[in-house]
């Protein structure tokens, strides 16, 4: 009898904290932070607003359109649909983005553009926790690396190739990152890239590259990791784990260090990526 009341009472509780959450989603004013009829009006001014203050791989709270706290997995499942875009919504606190129904007269591209990133965000977030596949490999220094070079390192990896626009054009920003870590032992810095030895040396005689280059990388990355688009950025935490995938240098820089990533000029916005390919902006080369 005691125990059955234990439990009533478990279940009361739990009830309780469940129609407190859902109260608190109906009382809190979830308003955007842009003015989105305007933003969706015209799709470059979409688009610039979805790649600049977008960051799909971030900390955030996600919420569904009827602005009820769902789970990432949901948020980014739902945003492959092409039925929704990510908006980001006022907070004082955890950054917050809810899904918003795309109307049917707006520019068909946005759909697209959604659709397709979402799909690459969303396989990002499912390596998350993964185990780094098994490898082994030489540097251009000739240092040697396998899993066990992982161990009690948080390791940084760049996929890239040389012919690579955005990959080379990310490199100073980079470099900077790696000089503000130069003095501490636990974190290390691989790249892993396409291109053949002998090109590789050619190119960094010309640039320099503060990373650890690892030349021939075809079969780890696009095999073993699944990767197609270039630049991809992994963060392996200290026991060999995938603890985050991201696309651009900005992404990394702020993941690590909690700093706001900094804006580009427009003239720099990439092109959009092609339904049909997720990754054809980021093999624009």
């Amino acid at each position: 009898m005691k125990n059955l009341l234990f439990i009533l009472i478990i279940l009361s509780i739990c009830s309780c904290k469940e129609q407190s959450d859902k109260t608190l989603n109906t009382k809190e004013k979830f308003e955007p932070l842009v003015n989105v009829e305007n933003i969706i009006s015209d799709y470059k001014k979409w688009y610039s607003y979805y790649y600049y203050d977008i960051s799909l791989s971030s900390d955030f709270r996600p919420l569904n359109e009827k602005s009820e706290v769902i789970t990432k997995d949901k948020f980014l499942n739902e945003l492959t649909s092409g039925k929704y875009m990510p908006i980001e919504i006022k907070s004082d606190s955890l950054k917050i983005y809810k899904l918003y129904t795309i109307p049917p007269d707006v520019n068909k591209s946005i759909s697209s553009t959604i659709k397709a990133t979402a799909k690459v965000a969303y396989s990002f977030y499912k390596m998350e926790g993964m185990k780094f596949p098994e490898f082994e490999f030489i540097d251009m220094k000739g240092m040697h690396y396998n899993n066990d070079s992982l161990i009690g390192k948080k390791t940084i990896i760049k996929t890239w190739f040389i012919a690579c626009k955005p990959c080379i054009a990310e490199i100073p920003e980079l470099n900077e990152l790696v000089e503000n870590y130069r003095n501490k032992k636990n974190i290390q810095f691989l790249s892993l890239a396409l291109d053949k030895k002998e090109p590789l040396i050619k190119f960094l005689n010309k640039k320099e590259f503060k990373y650890e280059v690892i030349s021939e990388q075809e079969n780890l990355i696009q095999n073993k990791l699944n990767l197609r688009g270039y630049p991809t950025h992994l963060i392996i935490d200290k026991k060999g784990h995938i603890e985050k995938v991201l696309d651009t240098a900005s992404e990394l820089i702020t993941y690590l260090e909690n700093k706001q990533p900094v804006k580009q000029k427009e003239s720099n916005l990439p092109p959009p990526p092609s339904a049909s390919n997720v990754n054809s902006d980021k093999n624009d080369a």
